[in-house]
């Protein structure tokens, strides 16, 4: 300090020590000001200056001194550097005047106390006077713990359904999969089968003696070149069931290209004739199995005038009758049988060979009937009887 108090005095920063600009620094901060009425005043751009103990008038500093850099703050959010403060008046450096830097530089230091908290809770804050806390608090509380397994549930939910759909998607997407592979499967398989390596090239009939030969040909033409796995056998059985000899057919396929049908002909029995003199031949069934122009030999003849029915027909009961009679006659009675005989009142007669007539009546009961008369001719002489009554179940005879 000069010894004459009329001359400003000046002050050399290299002899200032570091520890008096670290405690001016911590009484007034990096743009602290002087306390008012104490004889120093800090020009805008200045660095505050050191106090000098003197009762002349307050007077300027005028050496300009470098702020440390860590007490300006830089950055973003960064306070107003000190060399563009306002010049203020500094005051009373007293000890209760001091007050210390705040926690954080960036937030100012007021000297109410207390703390706002700000919670983002997605209602509109409470707004308060900022001079009535000196910090500020913020707590996140947007997800209470209810809210977040609320919504952790219905994401949970929301997952879950999404999962199911994907899932049905996808189980329809494989079913249609499988049903495309399929029908492509059975398109291939099919085609394979039809195809002309599996046709039928041999045809083979086995039992058909009287079976027409244009239904044989008939059949013949629809089984051969079909495939041995795809031939209609139905319809063909059809086809053969049509002609009046066959009873019976059945039709078989063999690897790689064979065809064998089986039939079962009719058996004729008796023969009538129709009113238009034409034969009709019938088996056991009374089926109509041929309609023939003259009159045949090997079968037994049913005397009388019957219905003119075409081949495929059925006749009454009375011939079917007579049919089954002549198939049930012991060899000794059917080497004698000669005709049979069926009244318009529908009565049934046989002829053996010598005369003798047999009447069995009504085409009823014939088994115990039949019975009678071969028991009757195995006691007496056929040669001497004229005629068997066994119409009423009792037999009578009448000899020559």
């Amino acid at each position: 300090m000069s010894e004459r108090d009329d001359e400003p005095a000046e002050i050399n920063l290299d002899d200032v020590s570091d520890d008096v600009r670290e405690e001016l620094a911590r009484l007034f901060g990096a743009g602290g000001t002087a306390p008012e009425g104490s004889g120093i005043t800090v020009e805008e751009g200045s660095a505050p200056a050191v106090p000098v103990e003197t009762d002349a008038p307050a007077r300027r500093v005028e050496a300009d001194l470098i702020t440390p850099t860590d007490l300006v703050p830089t950055g973003p959010g960064a306070s107003t550097p000190v060399r563009d403060r306002p010049i203020v008046p500094i005051g009373d450096l007293s000890a209760d005047s001091v007050v210390p830097l705040p926690i954080d530089p960036l937030v100012p230091v007021h000297a109410g106390g207390g703390v706002i908290q700000i919670v983002d809770d997605g209602t509109m804050p409470e707004v308060r006077d900022v001079g009535e806390v000196s910090r500020v608090l913020i707590v996140d509380d947007d997800q209470p713990a209810g809210r977040v397994a609320d919504r952790d549930s219905q994401r949970s939910g929301r997952r879950a359904r999404r999962a199911k759909t994907v899932g049905r998607g996808r189980g329809r997407v494989g079913w249609l999969r499988l049903g495309a592979i399929g029908t492509v499967a059975f398109t291939v398989v099919a085609a394979l089968l039809a195809s002309p390596i599996f046709a039928i090239r041999t045809v083979v009939f086995d039992g058909t003696v009287y079976t027409d030969a244009s239904t044989i040909e008939d059949v013949r033409g629809m089984l051969d070149g079909s495939s041995v796995f795809t031939a209609d056998v139905d319809l063909a059985r059809q086809r053969m069931l049509q002609d009046p000899w066959v009873a019976e057919v059945r039709i078989t396929t063999d690897f790689p290209g064979r065809a064998v049908v089986e039939v079962a002909e009719r058996g004729p029995v008796v023969w009538y004739a129709g009113d238009d003199q034409k034969a009709r031949v019938i088996d056991a069934r009374g089926h109509v199995i041929a309609v023939l122009e003259g009159w045949p030999t090997k079968y037994l003849q049913v005397r009388g005038t019957g219905p003119s029915l075409e081949a495929g027909a059925t006749t009454d009961d009375a011939y079917r009758a007579a049919a089954q009679l002549v198939l049930a006659l012991p060899d000794e009675i059917a080497e004698r049988a000669e005709a049979l005989d069926l009244s318009p009142g529908g009565e049934l007669s046989m002829f053996l060979k010598g005369g003798t007539i047999v009447r069995f009546g009504p085409p009823e009961g014939l088994q115990d009937k039949l019975v009678a008369v071969v028991v009757l001719l195995r006691r007496q002489d056929p040669s001497t009887l004229a005629v068997v009554d066994v119409s009423t179940g009792e037999p009578t005879v009448q000899t020559r």
